[in-house]
């Protein structure tokens, strides 16, 4: 009987945390922090993240002294006074990428919130509130905990990683996803012998924010006229 009580209640739970990741996932405009660290001693470890999101226009980003725009799978940035494209650098290229290169792959809030609670293989609502929110927590899938820390990177891809992580996510009182962690293990073997690192990935979502305004440089590039 107890047992049944407590299948019912993880069952209502996971039910509010669908229902905040479907209104979550839903907005049309907010702005997003996403920073992640790993244990592993790599060099350039990119900085956080922040953009703002605003529905049927390019993204607006920036990290650090970066900035740019990103539309479908095109990114400008800004280079001095001079906007330009991001390309992929050519087969064997050495050559320095832009500090702008980690737009190409920022994952947007709203995509990966989608359906979030099925990222989980048990889930559970905390008794006590933090600051206000209530927070969900659990174990992930190993394929969640893979595609929520991934940068999808060649070196990743290579070292055919195995990924155990669990998850946070906290939600305020309308009923949005305001933050979400992933705290992740990689497990994987190169040419140059076993890799192993910590993985700590934290997003912050704020609702709605101002306009995303578009200077005329960057707005030609995404428009495809230059």
């Amino acid at each position: 009987m107890i047992a049944t009580i407590m299948a019912a209640v993880l069952a209502l739970q996971s039910e509010e945390l669908a229902e905040a990741a479907k209104k979550t996932s839903a907005l049309e405009s907010y702005g997003f922090k996403n920073e992640a660290k790993a244990s592993t001693k790599a060099k350039n470890q990119p900085g956080p993240i922040e953009g703002h999101y605003q529905k049927d226009q390019p993204i607006s980003l920036k990290s650090g002294s970066a900035e740019g725009f990103k539309k479908a799978g095109l990114v400008v940035y800004k280079d001095g006074d001079e906007w330009k494209k991001l390309e992929k650098p050519q087969k064997g290229e050495k050559k320095q990428q832009p500090a702008a290169t980690v737009f190409a792959t920022v994952k947007l809030p709203h995509e990966e919130i989608e359906n979030f609670e099925k990222n989980f293989e048990k889930v559970e609502k905390a008794a006590e509130k933090d600051k206000d929110c209530s927070v969900w927590s659990g174990t992930l899938t190993p394929s969640a905990a893979r595609s929520l820390v991934s940068t999808g990177s060649k070196a990743e891809g290579k070292s055919q990683a195995s990924y155990t992580g669990s998850a946070k996510v906290w939600i305020n009182d309308k009923g949005l996803i305001v933050r979400y962690e992933i705290s992740a293990h990689m497990k994987g073997e190169t040419k140059k012998g076993p890799v192993e690192s910590d993985i700590t990935r934290t997003v912050e979502i704020t609702e709605g924010g101002a306009s995303v305004e578009i200077p005329e440089g960057a707005k030609k590039i995404l428009d495809g006229q230059s």
